[in-house]
């Protein structure tokens, strides 16, 4: 007869058990920010521990050497999320000894579909050929939204090649986000078909117009006050379609007028200012003025 006394010990043995196999992989997922522009990078991280007591490899040929990394995303009404064209399986070159952790840094919209304003509940699962479950994360929560339009800009960009006829034809945008703790500018640069860069490009604030100019060799030229005597000077290039950033630096008012772009001497330059000086008239760390500058879009 099993007493009270067995079926305790019974259950402590099975409970034992279940914990020795439920905890041979640990994920913990993490969202870099919790709010992302829309078609913006979303990088999450997702560190994985190995806790098997056995080096597990998730790209070999074998099923007991191959693993995934997926996602279950849902949106506010919850619906899932879509899969889109994938660029491979993030679980590719993760290998893990006996107590290793690792933190893989994913950009999620590379595999799924976050166009559109919402709010999406993500979970990662990682399965592996010799583990008998699928191991979940605990779920986190991403906000994606739109910005309001400041600046519009339609610009033509030169031929890349002398056989090509058709004059690519990209929109600048200068949008207002509102960021969790306050509002930003960020710079968009698309077409009908594809968006080709979002640069976040510092705080917004209720002062002078921001202005936004393109010069004879498609340079682009932007001006922000994103503090009450802080302006920031950006210049960007195209290399066929892709945008990036070649220049960035602070200004101040060097003669009580406010900074501003001209092309009195026939090319951009910002007039009225001088070089503001970092640990005096601004701390780009501490005052939050920093910058993506590295940051590549993702596709329509």
């Amino acid at each position: 007869m099993i007493t009270r006394r067995h079926f305790s010990l019974i259950f402590l043995v099975l409970f034992s058990l279940s914990m020795h196999v439920f905890a041979q992989i640990a994920l913990r997922l993490e969202a870099e920010k919790s709010r992302y522009l829309c078609f913006e990078p979303v990088h999450v991280f997702l560190t994985v521990s190995n806790l098997s007591g056995n080096t597990l490899i998730f790209n070999g040929d074998t099923r007991g050497t191959q693993g995934s990394i997926s996602f279950k995303i849902e949106c506010s009404s919850g619906r899932h999320c879509k899969a889109v064209a994938s660029l491979g399986n993030p679980a590719d070159e993760l290998q893990l000894a006996p107590g290793e952790s690792k933190k893989l840094d994913i950009i999620i919209n590379q595999f799924y579909n976050f166009q559109r304003e919402d709010v999406y509940n993500v979970t990662a699962m990682l399965d592996h050929g010799r583990l008998p479950r699928t191991h979940v994360s605990q779920p986190i929560q991403i906000t994606v939204q739109d910005g309001l339009p400041i600046l519009v800009k339609n610009i033509g960009l030169p031929s890349e090649t002398k056989d090509e006829s058709v004059i690519k034809a990209i929109q600048l945008s200068l949008l207002r986000f509102s960021d969790v703790d306050e509002d930003i500018y960020a710079l968009r640069a698309e077409d009908v078909e594809n968006v080709y860069a979002t640069f976040r490009l510092g705080p917004y604030i209720d002062g002078e117009k921001p202005q936004l100019e393109v010069d004879g060799n498609s340079l682009v030229h932007v001006l922000v006050q994103v503090r009450p005597k802080l302006y920031i000077y950006f210049v960007f290039s195209f290399h066929g379609r892709n945008m990036q950033l070649i220049q960035k630096r602070f200004y101040t008012s060097a003669d009580g007028i406010p900074p501003t772009l001209s092309k009195s001497t026939g090319y951009f330059r910002v007039e009225h200012a001088r070089l503001a000086r970092e640990g005096i008239d601004y701390v780009e760390g501490q005052e939050k003025l920093q910058t993506d500058e590295t940051r590549r879009s993702i596709e329509h």
